[in-house]
């Protein structure tokens, strides 16, 4: 039983450990940043495939060439790339992935822009988040923490203590 308690002690500590890299990834929203997980290496080496890097909603007037925005290509998809160039007039920008010969075919509105990407970019979180959000590892997660519980109620360290002690004393007689 010790060695169980022992084993889920440890594993509970890890799932903490996690839960505050979780937390510490999403501090930045504090802030108004929020985070996304690069997918693609158009951006290299600026940002790394499998980083996190956090986006802030700026204003088109704010935003000038040479910035890396991020804006929503298609339904449900974001795309950062760098400000090529800026048309006052139609209120769009040319952009280009760094890693891409060319820029991008269609000019982006100031409309789907929803917002200018940081320089701060966290290598191979993505990864770590995009694992993390599976419902198994949740499920997982959730399963060690309340076990660990359940041992630690059901065989208490006081317990154990005087358990120990009573042996000991036995031991000695």
């Amino acid at each position: 039983m010790r060695l169980l308690k022992h084993i889920f002690s440890v594993l509970s500590w890890i799932v903490f450990a996690v839960i505050i890299a979780y937390v510490l990834i999403a501090a930045p929203m504090v802030a108004g940043y929020k985070p996304v997980v690069v997918l693609s290496g158009s951006m290299e080496p600026a940002y790394h495939v499998g980083s996190v890097i956090y986006y802030k909603s700026t204003p088109f007037e704010q935003i000038k060439e040479g910035d890396a925005i991020t804006f929503r290509a298609g339904e449900d998809a974001l795309v950062t790339h760098r400000v090529t160039t800026k048309n006052e007039i139609s209120r769009t920008f040319v952009t280009k992935g760094d890693a891409n010969p060319s820029e991008d075919a269609n000019p982006v509105d100031a409309a789907n822009v929803i917002g200018r990407a940081s320089e701060l970019s966290i290598p191979y979180a993505g990864y770590f988040i995009s694992y993390g959000k599976q419902l198994p590892v949740i499920i997982a997660m959730a399963a060690v923490i309340i076990i660990s519980i359940i041992l630690d109620s059901l065989y208490p360290k006081k317990k154990r203590e005087t358990e120990r002690a009573e042996q000991e004393n036995e031991e000695k007689q």
